[in-house]
C-alpha cells in the first residue's frame, strides 16, 4: 500500500512539472498550496520534489551508508 502511495505521488509530481515546464509557471494559489504541503521547485533539476520524500530517501542512503561502515 505504501510503495502505491509513493508512485502515485511521483507520477503526480511529474505531471505537475510537465505542466510548469509547458506553461512556464502555475497560478500563485496552487503554489502556495503545493509550499504548504512541502511540495517545492527545484530551479535547478527544473521539478517538483517533495520535501518529506527527499528527507527520508536521504535518511535512508546515510543509514545505509554508514551502517556498511560499521559493518567493516
Amino acid at each position: 500500500m505504501n510503495s502505491t502511495i509513493i508512485d502515485l505521488e511521483k507520477a503526480a509530481l511529474e505531471r505537475l512539472t510537465e505542466a510548469r515546464i509547458a506553461s512556464g509557471s502555475i497560478p500563485s494559489e496552487i503554489e502556495e498550496m503545493l509550499t504548504e504541503n512541502g511540495v517545492y521547485w527545484d530551479s535547478l533539476n527544473e521539478e517538483y520534489f517533495d520535501i518529506q520524500m527527499f528527507q527520508k530517501e536521504t535518511f535512508e542512503r546515510l543509514r545505509m551508508e554508514y551502517a556498511s561502515q560499521n559493518d567493516a
